[in-house]
């Protein structure tokens, strides 16, 4: 299959392609865009294309090489992501030395998923920076041979969760690489990292996916309705990996926990919302939080299409409790709720202490939903509670 196993990004596909046919393949790339667009899932699938044993241009997958590649098990290909920091842990550990047996448990069960799911997520509890541990263990294994005819591969995800301490280790190995070692860099934030390390990098950008193509997506590769496929397109706004994972949920519980959310952010005291607020970031990843978010922000998008006459295309919200909301918000400024709910998404992606994003969201959701009336209505509670 090789690089049809990644949705649309012809553009990409043919320039690594291009690449690795004229063999000029970089020493270090850095892929951007939106999340869950393909980044990782193309890293790991180029590190396949180099290292086939058969094929020069596209992994044959059938060849050991390939083989080791899908159990994500190849000694030349090592994932890089934020890990917990370990009870004792001191420069010089290694990654993985001073985790306990559940974290280390939970490590493997994700490279596991990955590997089944390559635009898989990867999420470890109270994981939230890449160590320089684990920056620091690249450069000792790139120092070493390739075990095959390829090269080694090292693909750190997320780079832009790397600390002060973990990008200055990272320049060293840009800076000095070695001529069979490949470093792939992902990120959906690159104004994050350092200018240096971008500019050290091949920086390739990836395309935001389309309704149409997630869509299209989900119904040939996971053989899902039509309709339930345009309705998880519409609500995660191209982000093919938080698809995947709608497949198997309730959006309907998802959707009614987001509004449910949004009506404490609007009416409930700091108290009650403190108390909520504590709850959430106690029971929910930060790439649950931004999905609460994003969840909010397509029910709030329904209520401005519904107002402008528009109801065929509702997908995160009833049309009698939108219309409810409507009728006691005439005046809600949609475009500026939006550009706090997106602000909100922004500041989680940049570790923002997450009670801090919540507060100042809320403050910003009552100003445009409510404007300057600020009068609880039990007709808005209603509305907002469906």
């Amino acid at each position: 299959m090789s690089w049809t196993n990644i949705i649309n990004q012809t553009r990409v596909k043919d320039l690594l392609t291009a690449s690795v046919k004229r063999k000029r393949v970089a020493h270090a790339y850095l892929f951007s865009g939106p999340t869950g667009s393909g980044k990782s899932a193309t890293a790991i699938e180029l590190a396949k294309v180099i290292n086939c044993t058969k094929s020069e241009t596209e992994a044959c997958d059938v060849c050991s090489s390939c083989l080791r590649f899908n159990s994500l098990q190849h000694a030349d290909v090592k994932l890089i992501f934020p890990l917990p920091v370990g009870k004792g842990e001191k420069a010089g550990d290694a990654p993985l030395a001073k985790l306990s047996d559940d974290d280390i448990a939970t490590f493997h069960e994700q490279i596991n998923h990955k590997a089944q799911n390559s635009y898989h997520q990867i999420s470890i509890p109270k994981a939230n920076t890449i160590k320089v541990n684990s920056i620091r263990e690249i450069r000792r294994e790139s120092s070493l041979s390739a075990f095959g005819k390829g090269k080694k591969v090292f693909i750190i995800i997320d780079a832009e969760t790397m600390n002060d301490e973990s990008s200055n280790a990272i320049l060293k190995t840009l800076e000095e690489p070695h001529e069979d070692t490949l470093l792939i860099l992902t990120t959906s934030n690159p104004d994050a990292l350092l200018p240096t390390i971008i500019s050290r990098c091949q920086h390739i950008r990836f395309d935001t996916l389309s309704e149409d193509v997630i869509t299209t997506a989900l119904i040939e590769r996971k053989g899902i309705t039509t309709e339930r496929a345009k309705t998880i397109a519409r609500l995660v706004n191209g982000n093919y990996s938080q698809a995947l994972e709608y497949i198997d949920t309730s959006l309907e519980e998802h959707q009614q926990y987001a509004i449910e959310f949004l009506r404490a952010m609007i009416f409930k005291p700091r108290k009650v919302l403190l108390t909520e607020i504590e709850k959430i970031t106690s029971s929910y990843e930060k790439s649950d939080i931004k999905d609460i978010f994003n969840l909010i922000s397509q029910w709030l998008h329904d209520a401005m299409i519904l107002q402008q006459g528009i109801s065929s295309n509702l997908t995160a919200g009833s049309e009698e409790s939108l219309r409810k909301f409507i009728a006691v918000y005439p005046d809600c400024d949609y475009a500026s709720a939006n550009e706090s709910l997106e602000r909100a998404v922004s500041l989680v992606d940049k570790n923002v202490y997450i009670p801090l994003i919540i507060l100042d969201l809320s403050a910003r959701m009552k100003k445009h939903i409510r404007g300057n009336s600020m009068v609880q209505s039990s007709v808005g509670e209603s509305a907002e509670s469906k």
